[in-house]
């Protein structure tokens, strides 16, 4: 029986990973328009695109978990169109050098961008408001007609709002850096967009 559980338990683990990455609305597919429901979206750079995003994402957070868990506890990863974003509170800079290395190893990311820190991990409170954060940034981009809302990736630590993703003008990345920093209890600001076209 206890077999049984172990293994339902792994289940809903593995499950709750993919979903995470893969279902969420805001993050399974890149270039489409905002849509709700089961209405197709178009896709930038085709489904591929977006399943590759995820597989990368998937990959690298299995090989942190297998390598040095401590490191896979403290890192959040930010992946859109290839990009990554890594986002962590270390214990100390040769932790931070292990992860960035870890992460870099990770065959098929076109750029690792590095935002590792040597401090505290959030607290539950933090965690509590940091997914209030993101959540009300990923809603407001979602209902903004100017912005392909599909095309970002959202992640919050301590306050700190980390947007990765791809901008189809300086005028919709300008839109999403406003809704990020006019958002309630935002600290910071910290973007990766880059600008499809003007």
């Amino acid at each position: 029986m206890k077999q049984i559980f172990k293994y339902v338990g792994n289940f809903i683990i593995f499950s709750g990973i993919f979903l995470a990455t893969a279902c969420d609305p805001v993050t399974m597919v890149i270039g489409g328009t905002a849509v709700i429901g089961t209405t197709a979206m178009r896709n930038q750079e085709g489904i591929s695109g977006s399943i590759s995003d995820n597989e990368l994402q998937t990959r690298t957070i299995y090989l942190l978990l297998e390598k040095n868990k401590d490191i896979s506890d403290r890192v959040e990863l930010s992946v859109k169109h290839g990009m990554v974003v890594v986002i962590g509170c270390m214990r100390d800079d040769a932790q931070r050098e292990e992860a960035m290395r870890l992460v870099r190893s990770v065959k098929g990311f076109r750029e690792v961008f590095d935002e590792t820190q040597v401090q505290e991990p959030p607290t539950a409170k933090n965690f509590a408001i940091d997914s209030s954060i993101t959540s009300r940034i990923k809603s407001s981009l979602a209902f903004d007609g100017n912005v392909q809302s599909l095309n970002y990736d959202i992640t919050t630590v301590k306050g700190v709002v980390y947007i990765c993703g791809t901008a189809q003008s300086r005028y919709e990345r300008d839109v999403v850096l406003n809704h990020a920093r006019t958002t309630s209890a935002v600290k910071k600001v910290v973007a990766y967009i880059k600008i499809n076209k003007d």
